[in-house]
């Protein structure tokens, strides 16, 4: 399905049509056909349910993973940036296509199999911007999910100069801000709470 030359057929109509589709079910459905085709695993499938024992089902697993992270780097600027970014998470996206296309893409950039894909997508200062205003959205649930690929944009070591500039100009404002983000979540999210302070202490040691 990932074939160059299915693209304009079976996988870009998921992400410029169905996943904007008003009926809550086609866009769910459409958002978790492309968490299957993008990350190369589908939920809940476990070896049993493949009929193929742990090793085989792990070894299809990784290759699953590895068509998608080649179609990915392949088709980076159709996908992300033409896609992801400029319909999925833009304004005029719906709720739950922002929501999910970030717990996607969050997905994506985390998965070690994903290096020359995170590494593009977090040297870009517009996708930076893009997040930033995400982590500034009325829902809850939103920014929540816009702080963890933000928080990939800050543990970067080698951050593009025009990255840290956005970052250094804002970050008085940004540690702020991060210091109230879901503050009730720290007492039962421990993981949560350790990352956002990672974060708000690598922010404020930055320098140009």
């Amino acid at each position: 399905m990932l074939a160059d030359g299915n693209c304009e057929r079976l996988v870009y109509p998921f992400l410029d049509v169905y996943v904007h589709d008003p009926n809550f079910d086609v866009s769910s459905d459409a958002l978790e056909t492309v968490r299957v085709m993008f990350t190369g695993a589908a939920g809940g499938i476990n070896a049993a349910a493949t009929g193929l024992g742990d090793e085989a089902s792990e070894e299809y697993r990784v290759t699953m993973e590895g068509i998608a992270s080649d179609f990915l780097n392949r088709k980076y600027t159709e996908v992300i940036d033409e896609r992801v970014n400029a319909k999925c998470l833009s304004s005029r996206a719906n709720y739950m296509t922002r929501r999910m296309t970030l717990q996607l893409l969050s997905s994506i950039l985390l998965n070690r199999a994903n290096y020359n894909v995170m590494m593009a997508y977090i040297s870009s200062q517009q996708n930076l911007v893009t997040i930033l205003c995400l982590l500034r959205d009325p829902s809850p649930h939103i920014t929540l999910d816009a702080f963890q690929v933000f928080k990939i944009f800050v543990a970067n070591p080698n951050k593009p100069p025009e990255v840290v500039k956005i970052l250094f100009d804002n970050k008085v404002k940004l540690v702020k801000y991060l210091e109230g983000l879901h503050k009730e979540r720290e007492n039962s999210d421990g993981q949560y709470r350790d990352e956002k302070q990672l974060v708000i202490s690598t922010l404020e040691g930055l320098q140009i």
